[in-house]
């Protein structure tokens, strides 16, 4: 156990964090740790610890003990539409003042290397066909993600200067690979459906590319090779394409006909514009691309799998989740079904509490806007068991003594539940599904997003409510909600009914 390097590993349930995890503990090479908002995870193959977000304030010293590397891949990648919030600003708490908070007590811990996933974006949107950036090209930050990621970058170098602590500095181009969410995904979506997508010719543009398996594979070379020490590296499959053979291969990985249609570049750029979509339109038309020289020369390093192959492999995954997700085709009209018996057979009991509701607050039915498929906002509606007054936020927030007597026999029966079988009639959610959050839960949300539960439809109840696990651990609901998306089929609907109508489980549970 002495001579493996002990890492700590930030961002772990991201798509390149769990991908990093997932290579390390197969390899046995490393002694892990990783940092979790809750400590109800656990693991026999790695050290997990509880930490806060990621801030100035986040104390690291449990987490980073006998560590000597840092693999930093947590950051916060968008900003949710709030237009009193400034994005910079924004990303600036996160990206910058807490990864220099974790970069100074990474110093003070002893730690020998902070590797620190930063983005393409520092080096710029784009560039000319044919003149790619390198890792000596001039930062020129664009936005305010890539800005936020700049300063990090720089803030870290100055971190490094005054210590014995080395960094390596990875700007890796468009990530893709297995469960990726995002522009790729949507490109093998509309792909898979057959929608005839723009580009600007066959060999208009380049953009390179890197898949996850590759980005892994150089990450694990930074932690080992001494003459990474304090450079900066531009990482990608180094085997550049065009948006049009992107298309190609995505087509050839899902089994169906490329129907891209061959569109002047500066019609796309245009109509983009039009729309609002200027950066749609770059990403189609526009070449963006990468000099990986220097991770070759100094460190030896050759990416392992092809564009075309990871490209292939990336949508046959795509296309076998897809199948898995479509085998539950009979969730929607046993929804439909179930919802209809349920509100003709309880008619009498939702006319009785209705009327008891109005003796008890005045206000029986209790209606809030939730986040659902797609992120999109719908009214979900329940019996009102809490007191006109209460604050509108996430029930486990909630003190206990703002529920009513009725509210109390409502949610021990989870009779307060009932209305939302009106939601599951509407389309608005099933029977069966993530239990839909608020809009002001950005942690969850965020989770939420990384793990692609925003693709189904919210539920009544669902394998998190059984295993008793509320949104008071974002990650930790998230994980399970798609654990729950994955293996779901008709023996696991009618299971999770069923245990939720016996009384296993809970609701919106308030603490």
């Amino acid at each position: 156990m002495s001579n493996k390097h002990r890492l700590l590993l930030t961002g772990a349930t991201g798509f390149v964090g769990n991908a990093i995890q997932q290579r390390i503990v197969a390899d046995a090479n490393y002694d892990l740790t990783i940092a979790v908002r809750n400590i109800n995870e656990q693991s026999d193959a790695v050290r997990i610890v509880k930490v806060d977000d990621l801030t100035t304030s986040t104390d690291w010293s449990d987490a980073l003990k006998s560590v000597d590397v840092v693999v930093h891949t947590a950051a916060r990648v968008h900003v949710m539409d709030d237009k009193s919030a400034n994005p910079l600003t924004e990303f600036r708490k996160i990206n910058v003042e807490g990864t220099l908070n974790l970069a100074r007590q990474a110093v003070d811990a002893g730690v020998k290397r902070f590797i620190f996933i930063s983005s393409i974006k520092v080096n710029g949107e784009g560039t000319e066909l044919g003149r790619p950036y390198t890792a000596s090209s001039k930062p020129n930050p664009t936005d305010p993600y890539g800005l936020s990621k700049y300063e990090a970058e720089l803030g870290l170098k100055e971190i490094a200067s005054n210590s014995a602590m080395s960094y390596v500095i990875i700007r890796p181009t468009l990530v893709y690979g297995e469960n990726v969410k995002g522009n790729f995904q949507s490109l093998m979506k509309w792909t898979y459906k057959g929608v005839p997508l723009p580009v600007g010719g066959i060999k208009h543009n380049l953009r390179s590319l890197v898949s996850v398996d590759n980005l892994v594979d150089f990450i694990i070379t930074c932690i080992e090779h001494k003459d990474a020490k304090n450079e900066v590296f531009l990482v990608s499959d180094d085997d550049d394409i065009s948006t049009a053979d992107l298309l190609e291969e995505i087509s050839k990985g899902l089994g169906v006909k490329n129907k891209a249609i061959n569109i002047p570049p500066k019609l796309i750029n245009t109509a983009a514009s039009v729309i609002g979509k200027s950066g749609v339109g770059q990403r189609l038309s526009g070449s963006l691309q990468v000099d990986i020289s220097k991770a070759k020369t100094l460190l030896g390093w050759e990416p392992k799998y092809s564009t075309s192959e990871s490209i292939q492999k990336t949508a046959k995954y795509y296309k076998s989740s897809l199948a898995a997700s479509q085998s539950m085709s009979l969730q929607r009209p046993l929804d439909i079904v179930f919802s209809t018996t349920g509100l003709v057979v309880a008619s009498p009991l939702l006319i009785g509490v209705t009327a008891i509701g109005y003796l008890d607050t005045g206000s029986p039915l209790f209606i809030q806007e939730r986040v659902g498929k797609n992120q999109k906002p719908f009214k979900l509606i329940k019996f009102r068991t809490m007191k006109v007054t209460t604050e509108s936020v996430a029930s486990h927030l909630v003190d206990n003594t703002s529920i009513t007597k009725l509210g109390k026999v409502l949610r021990k029966t989870k009779l307060d539940e009932l209305p939302q079988l009106i939601n599951v009639l509407k389309g608005e959610m099933s029977l069966v599904g993530p239990r839909p959050n608020l809009f002001n839960q950005k942690d969850l949300i965020e989770a939420r997003e990384e793990m692609g539960v925003y693709d189904v439809s919210p539920g009544i109840t669902g394998l998190a409510q059984l295993s008793g696990i509320n949104m008071s651990t974002p990650e930790r609901l998230a994980k399970k909600d798609k654990e729950m998306i994955d293996t779901l089929n008709l023996k696991s609907y009618f299971s999770y009914i069923l245990s939720t109508a016996i009384g296993k489980g809970s609701g919106d549970a308030v603490e």
